[in-house]
């Protein structure tokens, strides 16, 4: 894989002829040979691990001409440390991928987790997929939740972000002793609802498209916060415009999540990677008829008021794009006046 010499030895000498035994309490067991895995608690075993998993994928998609082509390069898979996505454009590329990751696994020792492994088809067609490990049926997924987003096959987000507000509404639950306190101030039930619940209503918000009803949502998901932190029930007939007032604060939860996509916008803008070229390439083919679905590019554009060309050259000077934010995500939520921008 192109190390080292000396590199490879240290290795060689950390882990050649390596013994352990096992203590309980006072007692130790006699000393056995460690034929198989890595040091516990020692800093390099994760790069051997994630060194296993890269020979692995090199050695699978040695002669693979298969994959999902976008921006005019060949994506067939995407990896962090043990968890791998194989991406194909058909059944049958990703059934010949699979069977490549499969016969190279074997002859490194190493083996698919059949159980924790689903298949999900993100298109038109509903028609159901099958795909085998060694002639064990894969099930198919509808969703899935990956690092605490949920992914589904309509590739709408939708879910995720009902799925985000209603934890930070249990959040706000279990803050309730707080909340029927007369010694916390309004303002400081504000600064903790901006503190404690918001980061879970807005995990992940780099990735969402924002539609209308979307946006509505979190801009009535503040509300509720602050109707519930200061005990105003809705029969009382109180409007927004009034809880704003008594809590001092102006609305700020929507422009916390555009905020947050700008930002994740111009740090991909600012470096040669692949989430760039997924971001702003395009995919070979025609786009359905009838009406088109809102894309996240849509979001960049339609809340900046400015081309992508435009949008993109601006980022990439770190300044100015950081005072765009700011003018972009106070013009959404005027109460948003904690962000800090130093040229």
């Amino acid at each position: 894989m192109g190390f080292a010499e000396h590199i490879i030895n240290l290795m060689q000498s950390l882990y050649a002829s390596q013994q352990s035994n096992v203590r309980v309490c006072e007692d130790t067991s006699e000393w056995f040979k460690v034929r198989r895995g890595v040091r516990q608690r020692c800093i390099l075993s994760p790069y051997l691990f994630i060194l296993m998993g890269e020979l692995l994928m090199r050695c699978a998609q040695e002669g693979y001409r298969g994959g999902f082509k976008i921006g005019g390069r060949l994506v067939t898979n995407l990896r962090y440390a043990d968890d791998i996505v194989l991406v194909a454009s058909s059944e049958e590329e990703l059934q010949n991928l699979i069977n490549r990751v499969n016969l190279v696994a074997n002859d490194l020792d190493m083996r698919i987790n059949t159980k924790k492994t689903e298949v999900m088809k993100i298109c038109d067609d509903l028609s159901p997929i099958r795909v085998t490990v060694a002639g064990y049926p894969l099930s198919e997924t509808k969703s899935f939740k990956y690092f605490g987003a949920m992914f589904n096959a309509e590739a709408l987000c939708d879910e995720e972000v009902k799925t985000r507000l209603a934890r930070a509404r249990g959040r706000m639950g279990k803050l309730v002793p707080l909340w029927r306190s007369s010694t916390v101030s309004n303002k400081l039930k504000a600064r903790l609802i901006k503190t404690l619940v918001w980061p879970i209503a807005t995990y992940g918000s780099e990735a969402w498209t924002l539609n209308k009803e979307l946006r509505g949502n979190l801009e009535a998901f503040e509300m509720q916060c602050y109707r519930k932190a200061m005990r105003i029930p809705y029969t009382a007939h109180i409007t927004n415009e009034e809880v704003l007032a008594r809590v001092g604060q102006e609305r700020g939860l929507l422009g916390q999540a555009i905020k947050q996509k700008f930002r994740y916008f111009g740090h991909v803008i600012r470096h040669n990677c692949l989430e760039k070229d997924i971001m702003l390439g395009t995919v070979p083919g025609m786009r359905r008829q009838g009406g088109q679905r809102r894309q996240w590019l849509d979001d960049i554009t339609q809340l900046s008021g400015k081309r992508l060309v435009d949008i993109v050259r601006l980022a990439e000077n770190r300044g100015q794009y950081r005072r765009f934010v700011f003018e972009a995500a106070h013009a959404r939520s005027p109460g948003m006046v904690n962000f800090q921008w130093t040229k």
